[in-house]
Parts: structure tokens; C-alpha cells; sequence
């Protein structure tokens, strides 16, 4: 059954995913998901964008929920988040960015490229589970999005 776009674009903002993470790595997740919000917000006339926007909200969304994840007890050694497939579609690409960005991986403490590691091949069995033509509609749907009348152009 094929969706619409805006049906997958409701879907991915209702339905959630489940993504085990290594407590270690919840500060380092942190810092570069408040980095990436702060630079996409720099530029006044990209926020008027709404696919960027969009990408800010579920920034933001996640880095609220990765607060409340670093107040979990400490004798833990994984925490799970519950996020939005929108919002699993910004940490993948965080996560995707900066472990293959070779510079920002050697900043990295050896033990957290290795957890971060560990990290990124969950993110990508999970990335390989979703619809593939779904994601790229739901790109393609915030992409093409024009406030004016609400239509798709």
C-alpha cells in the first residue's frame, strides 16, 4: 500500500522507534545534536525554510529527550530512547556525519570511538529496516513543502 506523502510525513512524526544507547556516549550525542541546532539556526532566512525548520524541531525535540536520559541512574550501562522516526532520521544523520568524518572521529576518546562505533552499526540496521521509498518521500515532502495555501509544488 503506497502512502501519501503527507500520510508517511504524519507517520514518521506519530510512530516511534526504540534505540539502545550506550550511557557513555549521552554526552557526546548531546553536545553535537545542541551544535547542529545551533548552526542550522544561525541563518535567519534558512529557519524560514521549512524542511530546516522541521530538521531544528526534531533536533530539539531529541536533545530534550537525551536530557532526561542522562538523568537515568547511573548503574546503568545502556538507556533506551523512544523517539519519533523523524527524529531517529536526525540522529542518524548526526551519527552518520560525524563517525565517518575522519577529523571529528580522531577527537574522539578511544573508548567512546568505540562505543560510537558500536553506536553508528545500530543506527544503520535500523536506518536498513525503514522503507526506503518511505524516507525518500518524507525528504521529498519537507523539501517541496511551500506554506503558501499549504500545497506541494
Amino acid at each position: 500500500m503506497l502512502l501519501k506523502p503527507e500520510e508517511i510525513y504524519s507517520k514518521f512524526n506519530d510512530e516511534n522507534i526504540k534505540v539502545i544507547i550506550p550511557k557513555r556516549l549521552l554526552f557526546t550525542l548531546l553536545q553535537q545534536v545542541d551544535r547542529l541546532r545551533e548552526v542550522l539556526g544561525n541563518e535567519e532566512e534558512v529557519v524560514n525554510n521549512f524542511a530546516i525548520y522541521e530538521y531544528i524541531s526534531n533536533a530539539e525535540m531529541l536533545m530534550a529527550k537525551l536530557y532526561i536520559l542522562i538523568a537515568e541512574p547511573y548503574c546503568r550501562k545502556e538507556v533506551i530512547l523512544e523517539t519519533s522516526i523523524a527524529e531517529f532520521l536526525v540522529l542518524r544523520d548526526l551519527v552518520f556525519c560525524n563517525y565517518l568524518l575522519p577529523h571529528l572521529r580522531e577527537k574522539m576518546r578511544p573508548s567512546i570511538c568505540k562505543a560510537y562505533k558500536d553506536f553508528y552499526d545500530e543506527i544503520e540496521d535500523i536506518f536498513k529496516m525503514l522503507e526506503q521509498d518511505e524516507v525518500k518521500a518524507y525528504w521529498d515532502y519537507i523539501k517541496n513543502y511551500k506554506n503558501k495555501d499549504n500545497i506541494i509544488h
